[in-house]
């Protein structure tokens, strides 16, 4: 996926609070910022919103094979 420079930064620390709050090591409410809040201080369209949580999901989790 190409990012834009100001894209970048977001999308990294959004990859940071979503590796967080899916450590297992967490133990109860998560009250950091999740990734879906600080995607959101980009105030992007609905549909990059999406491929940009897509791209930080797939980051995190790996690619998801399709069948």
């Amino acid at each position: 996926m190409i990012l834009t420079a100001k894209e970048e930064p977001v999308v990294l620390r959004a990859v940071e609070a979503y590796r967080q709050a899916r450590s297992p090591e967490r133990r109860g409410q998560f009250t950091a910022a999740t990734a879906d809040q600080i995607l959101e201080e980009l105030g992007p369209t609905p549909v990059r919103w999406a491929e940009l949580a897509s791209f930080v999901i797939e980051l995190v989790e790996g690619p998801r094979l399709v069948r």
